[in-house]
């Protein structure tokens, strides 16, 4: 026999004689959502995330990968919260509502250099709005970025003295490496033209001169974006100290390579000891 509709509504019955019984983990934490002025006309939006308590904290910049936004490593800025450390999530200029304009920009190779500073500027701006509170230590100041962002990022750890660690997530040493694989576009000389341009630009350049800042690598065995070589490249290109680790893993990598971030981050700058999941 056909049920009728009020028949299948008692599938979802239930007892609903007292609230719900709730269990929260993790660190009491206050997110804030702000925009700050990196330069004229040129507005960026963050997460800012502060652990309770008085600090002093460290501080961290995240900067995330393609598909993604400011959110994109926000659970995990909450564990590192619970660690003592402040982190601002920034959106970046391929975020998720802008990347079709910013990848139409960067196809001209003057633009892209013009396009890449700006986006290290804004970084170095977002470092200000951490170092300027009084609860955060500038001496333990690290940032994270994945994918083309460990490209910017590797620059920003050359160009920047305030920085004492830094991971840099599946990437290579050369703007047209990624250029390669996104923009089909460029092919032959028009691709050389790119290289040629960004050359001074190029992270196998600045991330030599990120000493003293301490370098941990992230790479995969699987990636489908880049080859071994050109990671293995980029790590080369590095100064000292560093260090690499690979994962069984795509591009995006694993959860074991989270765990060991947080882990190393938190060696670096001086957190206090927790498991990369959050527990003590």
């Amino acid at each position: 026999m056909e049920r009728t509709a009020e028949n299948l509504r008692a599938l979802f019955d239930y007892d609903a004689g007292g609230p719900p019984v709730i269990e929260i983990a993790g660190a009491d934490v206050t997110i804030r959502d702000l925009t700050f002025q990196a330069g004229p006309e040129r507005w960026v939006r963050a997460y800012l995330v502060i652990p309770e308590g008085t600090g002093p904290w460290a501080g961290l910049l995240f900067l995330h990968p393609a598909p993604g936004s400011r959110a994109t490593f926000l659970a995990e800025a909450v564990v590192l919260a619970g660690m003592g450390a402040v982190s601002l999530l920034v959106d970046a200029p391929w975020a998720d509502d802008t990347a079709a304009a910013w990848g139409r920009a960067v196809t001209d190779p003057e633009e892209a250099v013009r396009e890449h500073v700006r986006t290290v500027i804004d970084l170095r701006r977002g470092l200000d709005i951490l170092i300027a509170r009084p609860d955060v230590d500038p001496d333990r100041i690290g940032f994270v970025g994945h994918s083309f962002r460990a490209l910017v990022g590797a620059v920003l750890a050359g160009a920047e003295r305030r920085l004492s660690a830094a991971v840099l997530m599946a990437g290579t040493g050369r703007f047209a490496d990624v250029a390669a694989v996104n923009l089909p576009d460029l092919q032959g000389e028009r691709l050389e033209r790119y290289r040629r341009t960004l050359a001074e630009l190029d992270p196998a350049v600045w991330v030599g001169r990120a000493a003293p800042a301490a370098l941990l690598f992230q790479s995969a065995l699987r990636d489908e974006v880049f080859t071994e070589e050109q990671s293995r490249e980029f790590f080369e290109r590095a100064s000292e100290p560093k260090s690499m680790r690979w994962y069984d893993a795509g591009h995006y990598l694993d959860e074991a390579a989270r765990r060991d971030r947080i882990a190393w981050l938190g060696e670096h700058l001086s957190l206090s000891r927790r498991d990369p999941d959050g527990s003590r």
